[in-house]
């Protein structure tokens, strides 16, 4: 099934027969199995075989503008109904999944995860982490859990209303999570967090240039005040996803020592962004809050200062231009 799968995918750059036969050995664990879960459809679809999966909720009615299943799965576990798609899509994958939050004591449980202890089919490390939930704990304990494993982590907020992705890949030197958002807590053990405190923090990490004009009045701080779940618009969410990937492609071969052939990874705190309401392309990176504008599609990146979005219209016309 494998071979069907990938078979129309070989021509493409970057999608060598190397490249897919390393996707097919890469093991990977999607956090958050809601709008950004739906990055193992596409992965699956690519030709990785190997999943794991964390959540605790059930499938609902509003999940179905976003999620691949029909009515006949409201009220599953996610996880479960992940699975049994999965599999009726490639029965040869391999898919191990567990029902369970991430909370601020998760941090032992999560890293056996991570080292691949307690999957169903043997017991190798995980190569690549995607991390999809909206909730602050979870976020930071796995982040944190990855850093110290220094396994790569794929971003790409669902609500962010456009295709945004980046790698934390967790290098030598590389930033985490917990330093590019300016929390403060690097020294500060898991369970003695004030996760509630961090939200405004988070939320403003994530508000690359023109987040805020893709929501309607009130709604961003209605959702950051927790009166309102995160948006996820199906639409957005696939381009999200979309953005995830490829971003996997570009890892595995990176990972590997394989060509990139035409592109490079968005390594954090750089971010690419693409938005779908003006067709502007941009990179954003979040530490030194500067705009990256392509001057042309392959071509040099001029970078702007981005004043607290004072300059934003500017930045979206001059990538547009």
């Amino acid at each position: 099934m494998w071979e069907a799968i990938v078979d129309r995918e070989t021509g493409f750059r970057l999608f060598s027969r190397e490249v897919l036969e390393k996707i097919r050995e890469t093991r990977v664990l999607v956090v958050g199995c809601g709008g950004n879960g739906t990055v193992a459809d596409l992965l699956l679809r690519a030709g990785f075989t190997r999943f794991g999966l964390i959540d605790d909720d059930v499938v609902e009615d509003t999940n179905l503008n976003r999620l691949p299943f029909t009515r006949s799965a409201v009220g599953r576990p996610k996880t479960e109904a992940w699975r049994d798609y999965l599999l009726s899509v490639n029965p040869e994958a391999e898919i191990s999944a567990w029902r369970m939050t991430i909370n601020r004591f998760d941090g032992p449980r999560f890293s056996d995860i991570l080292a691949g202890r307690g999957w169903e089919h043997g017991s190798d490390p995980v190569d690549l982490v995607f991390l999809g939930t909206t909730d602050v704990e979870a976020n930071l304990v796995a982040a944190r859990c990855c850093a110290a494993a220094h396994v790569r982590m794929i971003i790409g907020p669902a609500s962010s209303g456009g295709w945004i992705v980046g790698t934390f890949v967790h290098g030598e030197g590389d930033v985490t999570v917990e330093e590019l958002a300016g929390f403060g807590t690097e020294g500060t053990r898991l369970e003695d967090i004030d996760y509630n405190a961090l939200r405004p923090l988070y939320a403003r990490a994530l508000n690359y240039p023109g987040r805020a004009e893709r929501l309607a009045p009130g709604v961003g701080p209605a959702m950051l005040r927790g009166e309102l779940a995160a948006r996820s618009c199906g639409i957005f969410t696939r381009m999200t996803n979309a953005a995830m990937a490829f971003e996997a492609v570009k890892n595995v071969a990176d990972m590997h020592g394989l060509p990139l052939d035409g592109t490079s990874l968005v390594r954090l705190p750089e971010v690419q962004i693409f938005d779908p309401y003006s067709g502007c392309s941009y990179y954003y990176d979040i530490r030194r809050k500067a705009v990256g504008i392509p001057s042309r599609p392959g071509g040099t990146i001029r970078w702007e200062p981005w004043n607290d979005g004072r300059n934003t219209q500017n930045v979206a016309g001059s990538a547009c231009r």
